[in-house]
């Protein structure tokens, strides 16, 4: 089969969109399909495996879902739309933005696959431009979300059936490693408000006045604005790595002893969880609906109230003293990881294209 990703959201672009689409990219070449993905021009940084990417039109960065966005400008609408006509099935990922996914509804003549990713409370622009959107919303064949808080947050405008296949994560990549740096603790993210780091970060002076002399690493980008709130007394307990390649990132999960994903919101799963997870580093998170679907509250990882140092801090302490817990969590965790295997993934989403149009070659 012939398998054409469409996407504003690609590397060098950060995100969990990209990661998704980088692995399941991967997974069907191995199960023998041909996979391309078609998105913008994005200058510098970090671009995986090239030769399967089509850059047409140029990815201009936009504020969207308290997160930072992307729309792609400056098509050849001409030379898109008879790529996207070349393959069996066009796949978007993303949102409902008059840029590639809704070119891609309106000129694609092939099987249409649309995954949801985002989650958010409400949108202005889609309850204005609901009727229009609900033009383009109907073109699509098959819809997916990555979870049911993603499905929710989008069929409130848009009704329909959707399916639910989640983010994964790689095993393989992921593996355990049991030699952990003691008192390291693990934040990895974009460095956005909405991840809540401001939060962790006093939570560790609150650690930090009860005697106890933990690290923190920060792994991600746009780390100057965070290094300069940092209280007086706890600056050489935390370390910001800046980026992290992928081939990197795992050997920081593997080493950290604890891995907290302060969030406040706007978070429709969260694959840095279950990274953590196949990484055997129990878990830390806010209680909020996109982690909610993912851990079961002590028992493959903690749940805290979001914004709430103070919860934190003593999420963390319990962690670090109850050894009992701890291996209870790494336990059922790795479990979970299995769960969310790409392989699994996969599977599920070729499934699902061959129930769309059992046709397909």
């Amino acid at each position: 089969m012939k398998i054409l990703i469409i996407s504003d959201l690609y590397y060098p672009h950060i995100g969990g969109v990209s990661e998704h689409i980088y692995h399941i990219a991967n997974k069907f070449e191995k199960m023998g399909h041909y996979v391309r993905i078609l998105t913008g021009k994005i200058p510098g940084g970090f671009k995986p495996d090239e030769r399967r990417v089509i850059r047409l039109g140029m990815g201009v960065s936009i504020q969207w879902n308290k997160s930072v966005g992307r729309v792609t400008i400056g098509h050849d609408l001409l030379k898109a739309r008879k790529i996207m006509n070349s393959f069996d099935v066009n796949h978007i990922h993303g949102g409902l933005t008059p840029t590639y996914p809704l070119l891609t509804l309106q000129m694609s003549e092939k099987t249409k696959i649309f995954t949801f990713h985002s989650t958010f409370d409400r949108s202005i622009p889609f309850k204005v431009f609901r009727k229009p959107l609900l033009h383009f919303f109907n073109k699509i064949d098959g819809a997916i979300a990555v979870s049911e808080t993603a499905k929710e947050s989008f069929s409130k405008y848009f009704p329909g059936d959707y399916r639910i296949i989640p983010n994964g994560v790689d095993i393989d990549r992921f593996t355990p490693h049991f030699k952990k740096q003691k008192g390291t603790v693990l934040f990895v993210g974009r460095l956005e408000e909405r991840k809540g780091l401001k939060y962790l970060i006093k939570a560790f002076k609150i650690i930090k006045d009860r005697g106890r002399n933990l690290k923190l690493i920060v792994v991600g980008g746009g780390y100057r604005k965070y290094r300069m709130d940092i209280p007086n007394g706890i600056k050489n307990f935390i370390h910001f790595t800046g980026f992290v390649s992928p081939e990197a990132l795992p050997e920081y999960y593997k080493r950290a002893e604890i891995f907290v994903s302060p969030a406040t919101g706007a978070e429709s799963f969260g694959i840095v969880l279950i990274e953590a997870m196949a990484s055997a580093t129990p878990v830390l998170a806010s209680d909020i609906p996109g982690y909610r679907i993912v851990i079961r509250d002590k028992e493959n990882g903690i749940l805290v109230p979001p914004k709430d140092p103070s919860a934190i801090a003593e999420g963390i302490i319990t962690l670090l003293d109850n050894k009992k817990m701890r291996q209870k969590i790494v336990k059922n965790g790795l479990k979970t990881a299995q769960f969310y295997s790409w392989d699994k993934i996969a599977k599920q989403i070729i499934d699902f294209y061959y129930e769309i149009n059992p046709s397909l070659p």
